[in-house]
């Protein structure tokens, strides 16, 4: 008996059945040879739009929504794995282990998304509150001074940088 399809394969499953034809299907030696020198993404390689893998990282932001963390985790590497130019799919699994209590695989995974985009604000600051979770202060401010650097003072980001920023001052003078 064929397994039910998963919520997350019925949500993406009409974009994927829209899709034009597999580059790796149509020349796999070339395809699967730029890839294995890294010269392009297995999203490249397949031939996955944006809009398809955003649709996917919505699947897998709601299934942590939804408290579904091993799925979500599932999600965030299959697309760390399909696209890793993409710092957002590096934040996202960032949270998730945080979530689940992995502050060292947080923090790698927050580290990966600068590599790949340095002005993210937005992995300074979740790498900061990692780092603040474990009572590490120093890194911690190291991160929200980065955050600060990078974000436009009337994003939120920025906002919850210089939030974050002040508390950890405040305590430095307790």
């Amino acid at each position: 008996m064929p397994k039910a399809p998963t919520p997350l394969l019925k949500a993406v499953e009409g974009n994927l059945q829209r899709r034009p034809a597999d580059p790796l299907e149509a020349a796999p030696g070339a395809e699967v040879a730029k890839w294995a020198r890294g010269d392009v993404t297995l999203q490249e390689a397949k031939g996955y739009t944006a809009e398809e893998l955003h649709a996917v990282a919505q699947q897998g932001y709601t299934l942590f929504l939804n408290g579904k963390i091993q799925d979500a985790q599932v999600v965030f590497e299959g697309l760390v794995a399909i696209d890793p130019r993409n710092d957002y799919y590096y934040r996202a699994l960032g949270v998730v282990y945080h979530r689940r209590g992995d502050a060292e695989r947080a923090i790698r995974q927050f580290t990966n998304a600068l590599k790949v985009d340095p002005r993210s604000a937005a992995a300074y600051v979740n790498r900061a509150e990692v780092h603040i979770s474990r009572r590490d202060f120093e890194n911690a401010m190291q991160d929200l001074e980065g955050a600060l650097k990078v974000a436009r003072a009337e994003d939120p980001i920025g906002r919850k940088a210089r939030a974050l920023r002040t508390l950890l001052l405040r305590k430095r003078l307790r």
